[in-house]
């Protein structure tokens, strides 16, 4: 059954021309009040996307139904109705000039109706019906895109095969940066708060520098809301952790200035697995009523923006704060112990051990507006403070607890500062360069009972260039230089009580320093240029194309050069190499684009080589440390990614049809053939599908009402990395009901879904728990209502 799905909406192929007939021209014009064409003006039609010629004119063949139309361009109002198609017809839009459209201008740059990367654009209304808990985990149905998970309120992106530092999250133009090395923790990210959304594939380095190896998730907060009060209140419950959450936003406008706030509170309890017992480390591990113990979390955010916006200079001061906590499964720290992960009859509170993270940011974004050119200036602060608490354990001899805080076991604290300064002249309407300077100053500090991380202080100044040429209506070019200089100064740590431990355990003076010693004084410089060429071409109405390419690259992070310790959230002993280079890839993607009569169909194929991919890498020897297992080692070696990623959307009158699949190979490449191991964390190939019905057309009630049911196929992944163990593959099904209720004044977005409709018992191969045999969450019932008010 797993393939049904795809072979159901690969055979719509041959249907394409019985269903001809039943597609329709929706076609128009654009213009402003005094009469003007606009040329580019954006149009998104249901999930297509269009742009108007010349003389305002735009045209789109679709099939019968209902759609939503949203039309927008920068310095007018956007405009949006709901229409329903049953004949050919036409629709002219007037739009009213205004400042409020500089919002993309003043954060982002300009926009062009073209670009040659790749890129998949995500709003809030997304986000919040695809919300499973984390920022991550809510994007995983778009090809290329996985998640590698912590339980149900934590996860990390992935963009094909490569995760933690090297993909970039940006939030209004500034790089999110915490400890993003772990994988048992996640973003920082308010997810029901983020307006829009931008997921960057392949090379992403020329303007955002290091981690932004793989892709940028790139997140934009600034939209300028219409003149007046408005705002919206959304709640959502999931039933496989009795989740309760809500998030209300709120904003006002009057003239040139505005003001928003955002508030998000969210709880969740011990999940729910298909399974009784589970093992690790040879112990058969009970789980009571199939309820993981201490998982349970909450989250509390909020956000608050001020701007003014003017016709040459726009401004935004945005201050945010995220709080969470969350358990860890008892079992997943130290030995095995069936006592504690007995219940302890409440599934909502948190024991030790558990995880809190604060990130609170302040981000200053300016604009200035010449003859013929911008100029952006973006300042930042972030303080990321991690914690890891959990009940007093030596491993040593008369080691006693900390005087403050005897249960902290680690805990970081990390100061950003950055500042951002770009410059965007127009030649004229075909020639556009960005040059820009880019420096970021980070200061951690260290504190617990147990070590992993050194302190250290970093810093990063880099120089960029992008220019792009529209050559021709049909071809956009692009050129990007970057050049970053990075220094990073470590501090050593003596560990007297690992010395007194080793030497009365009879090992040499020699080695119990060399032991004791856990990190090096180190002072280190780097440096790194690179370059990418794109491509953007339109054979004809139907067929375009985006050729990517270019060189990456990734300064190594403080874990990387300086780890030495008992990590519990990995279960392992891990050691950096301090004489480590900075990871440098080259890359090349293809983008093949055909849209026709509601077809939508991309075929992305791609290929990375690593001259010095950096992972951590069993050594094959044991730890002298108590308790730790297995060294694992952080390594360099050349490595080789490649892949394909298939997206296929059809409407066919009430029915909508859509698959993304993607297939991912990776292996490390060595002097020795017989340790060409696949990359550590790699997904397995996935193919996910689902099939839409409009309801309810003629409905004044319900408008834009759809049932869907849908499928994700996960092979078996059995390329894989020293240490890690084969993945079963798995089959899940779910099923949903969307509306948009509207009655009198009255509005309400209701979202219904239920995920993992039989119970499947199914294990995530880039999942946290995996290595503990946990499988993934249940059967969940979600619910979720948003009811805006005001202008929105």
């Amino acid at each position: 059954m797993k393939f049904f799905w795809i072979g159901l909406c690969l055979s719509l192929l041959t249907f394409n021309s019985f269903a001809q007939d039943s597609n329709f021209e929706l076609s128009g014009t654009v213009t402003s009040q005094t009469g003007d064409a606009l040329d580019g003006a954006y149009i998104k039609i249901g999930d297509q996307y269009f742009w108007t010629s010349e003389d305002g004119f735009y045209s789109a063949k679709l099939a019968e139904g209902t759609y939503q139309i949203e039309v927008s361009i920068i310095g007018f109002t956007s405009l949006d109705t709901i229409i329903q198609l049953h004949q050919n017809r036409k629709f002219d839009f007037i739009l009213e000039q205004s400042v409020n459209g500089l919002d993309e201008v003043m954060l982002e740059g300009h926009q062009h109706k073209k670009t040659s990367q790749q890129v998949l654009y995500v709003d809030n209304e997304y986000l919040q019906d695809q919300f499973s808990g984390s920022l991550a985990s809510s994007l995983e149905k778009l090809p290329g895109f996985n998640a590698m998970q912590i339980g149900s309120g934590a996860s990390k992106p992935i963009i094909r095969g490569l995760g933690l530092n090297r993909v970039a999250v940006t939030e209004n133009g500034v790089k999110q940066e915490g400890q993003q090395w772990g994988a048992d923790h996640g973003l920082e990210i308010d997810a029901l708060q983020v307006e829009d959304l931008e997921i960057i594939k392949g090379v992403g380095s020329i303007a955002y520098g290091s981690d932004a190896l793989g892709g940028v998730v790139r997140i934009k907060n600034n939209k300028v809301p219409e003149d007046g009060l408005s705002g919206s209140v959304y709640t959502f419950a999931k039933s496989v952790n009795n989740s309760l959450g809500g998030s209300a936003q709120i904003a006002y406008k009057k003239n040139d200035w505005f003001v928003k706030g955002k508030l998000t509170g969210l709880t969740f309890g011990d999940y729910n697995l298909p399974t009784d017992q589970i093992s690790y480390l040879n112990f058969d591990i009970p789980i009571y009523d199939k309820q993981l113990k201490n998982t349970a979390g909450k989250e509390l955010d909020w956000y608050t923006q001020v701007g003014v916006v003017k016709d040459r200079f726009s401004s935004t001061l945005s201050v945010s704060n995220v709080y969470q906590k969350s358990g860890f499964f008892p079992g997943s720290h130290g030995i095995p112990d069936i006592s504690r992960v007995q219940p302890d009859g409440d599934t909502r509170n948190i024991e030790e051990p558990f995880q809190r993270a604060t990130h609170f940011k302040v981000i200053s974004n300016s604009n200035f507006v010449f003859e013929n050119g911008e100029l952006d200036v973006d300042l930042s602060f972030q303080k990321n403070h991690r914690q890891e608490w959990s009940l007093f354990h030596t491993h040593y001899a008369g080691q006693q607890p900390p005087e403050v805080n005897p249960n902290l076991e680690l805990d970081f604290d990390l100061d950003t500062y950055g500042a951002k300064t770009t410059y965007h002249h127009d030649f004229d309407k075909r020639n556009e360069t960005q040059i820009g300077i880019d420096a970021q100053w980070k200061n951690n500090e260290i504190e617990g009972f147990n070590f992993l991380l050194p302190e250290y202080h970093s810093a990063n100044y880099a120089i960029f260039a992008i220019h792009e040429f529209e050559s021709s209506k049909q071809n956009l070019w692009t050129l990007g230089l970057r050049f970053d200089y990075g220094k990073i100064d470590m501090e050593g740590y003596y560990d007297p009580n690992l010395y007194e431990f080793l030497i009365g355990n009879n090992q040499s003076e020699e080695t119990a320093t060399a032991y004791a010693q856990r990190s090096q004084d180190l002072n280190r410089d780097f440096t790194s240029f690179n370059a990418r060429v794109g491509w953007d071409h339109q054979f004809n109405e139907q067929f375009s194309s985006k050729v990517n390419l270019g060189t990456a690259f990734r300064l190594p992070t403080a874990i990387e050069l300086g780890a030495n310790g008992i990590h519990h959230g990995s279960f392992r002993h891990e050691q950096g190499d301090p004489n480590l280079d900075p990871e440098q890839g080259f890359m090349a993607d293809v983008s093949l684009n055909y849209a026709e009569n509601s077809w939508n169909i991309n075929l992305s194929p791609y290929a990375y080589f690593f001259s010095n991919y950096i992972f951590l890498r069993p050594s094959g020897t044991f730890s002298l440390l108590p308790h730790s297992g297995q060294l694992y080692s952080y390594t360099e070696s050349e490595a080789l990614l490649t892949g394909l990623e298939l997206k296929i959307d059809k409407e066919i009158g009430r029915w909508h049809f859509g698959v993304a699949g993607e297939y991912l190979y990776n292996q490390q490449l060595t002097s020795s053939r017989s340790r060409n191991y696949p990359l550590p964390f790699t997904p397995a190939n996935n193919v996910f599908t689902e099939v839409g019905y409009q309801v309810f057309t003629d409905s004044k009630v319900l408008k834009a009402s759809e049932v869907s049911i849908n499928n994700r196929s996960v092979m078996k992944q059995d390329r894989i990395a020293q240490g890690e163990d084969i993945t079963p593959g798995y089959s899940l099904w779910g099923m949903g009901f969307q509306t948009k209720l509207k009655f009198d004044d009255f509005k309400a977005n209701i979202n219904f879904r239920i995920d993992n409709l039989f119970n499947t018992k199914y294990f995530n191969h880039t999942s946290f728990y995996r290595r503990l045999q946990i499988p993934e969450m249940g059967r969940n019932i979600q619910l979720s209502i948003k009811i805006p008010f005001g202008q929105s």
